[in-house]
């Protein structure tokens, strides 16, 4: 069974509603689990023993929550133990802005994940359209874990 972490940091509950679209997204694949961790309660090694990773964040001033930032400062040094694992993206804010998504797929990128699909970046309150975008990222990672795209640790 391969391992989806959500790795999230949400204070209305807008991102946390995107967080568990997308584990029930992992959910619909046989042979997925969804692990939802806030990035507050969450260690490197999370990151590093998942198979996949979907990274979701509030849009603060154009960019990702402090939090989040600090989580990928401190996984620095295991990037190399994270490189080629399938990772996405999602966000969400007061207005359409994908400045913070972007901010996001910028770090995986440094870190050398493998982005397996678009972002999503959802306005306001989340939309059924938003949750269900939110659900096919999902899928996509589990997909591409049980794929083979990463070994674990």
């Amino acid at each position: 069974m391969v391992e989806v972490l959500i790795l999230y940091y949400s204070r209305t509950g807008r991102t946390e509603a995107l967080a568990r679209a997308v584990a029930e997204g992992v959910g619909r694949v046989e042979g997925a689990r969804a692990r939802l961790v806030r990035v507050d309660y969450a260690t490197v090694e999370d990151l590093v023993s998942c198979d996949a990773v979907a990274f979701g964040s509030p849009n603060y001033f154009g960019y990702m929550a402090g939090l989040l930032k600090h989580f990928f400062d401190l996984a620095w040094s295991v990037r190399g133990r994270v490189a080629g694992k399938p990772a996405a993206a999602f966000t969400s804010g007061g207005g359409s802005s994908s400045s913070a998504l972007l901010s996001i797929e910028r770090v995986m990128e440094a870190f050398r994940m493998v982005k397996v699909c678009d972002g999503v970046v959802s306005s306001g309150m989340p939309s059924e359209g938003d949750l269900e975008a939110c659900r096919r990222l999902g899928e996509a990672l589990a997909r591409a874990a049980i794929g083979g795209v990463s070994s674990r640790g």
